[in-house]
């Protein structure tokens, strides 16, 4: 969200988020201290020195190096906490009169669906999840959904082949560095 919104104070990105401010410090303190957040400053309001937050990046994206053992426990740490952030938001919304859950408006999705794709598919897929990320992705002073009026949704996506449960990869072998040979 603070992707989203530019650099705002902590009580603008807990008012947006429907949070209490002092829950989100300690997680603006853990992602100043991985590099992802800094403070942008100060305002006065009311008075008071309010610190301003905003994203190094404008999109913070994730890194997939699968070669690399700490790369691949960190990303899945991050894949298993953005689980359990749609878990709970999927939770808080499943209320009667909260949510529609049927027809052209329809909010809430919980889908799953296992089935072979081939590489022009998947390419597809691909394609239609990048449409998706950028219609929920507009960025602050942008026009959209996320821009200025609308609810705001959280689409959490997973695509992941399931032939790892047999050690099976059908597709091209990624090539392997060239090394030194032996004399």
């Amino acid at each position: 969200m603070l992707e989203q919104m530019g650099a705002v104070p902590v009580a603008e990105l807990a008012a947006a988020l429907n949070r209490p401010a002092d829950a989100l410090y300690f997680h603006l303190r853990a992602l100043t201290r991985a590099g992802l957040v800094q403070n942008a400053g100060f305002r006065l309001r009311n008075g008071r020195k309010e610190a301003i937050y905003r994203t190094v990046v404008p999109q913070v994206k994730l890194q997939y190096e699968p070669q690399d053992p700490a790369n691949r426990k960190a990303i899945s740490a991050i894949v298993a906490s953005m689980l359990r952030l749609g878990t709970r938001d999927f939770s808080r919304s499943f209320q009667p009169g909260n949510v529609v859950v049927s027809g052209p408006r329809r909010e809430l999705w919980a889908l799953r669906r296992v089935g072979r794709i081939s590489p022009a598919q998947l390419a597809k897929v691909n394609r239609g999840i990048q449409r998706l990320a950028d219609q929920v992705s507009v960025p602050a002073g942008g026009s959209g959904p996320v821009a200025g009026s609308g609810r705001l949704y959280a689409v959490t996506i997973l695509l992941t082949p399931l032939d790892h449960r047999n050690n099976k990869f059908t597709g091209p072998q990624p090539k392997k560095p060239a090394g030194r040979k032996k004399k």
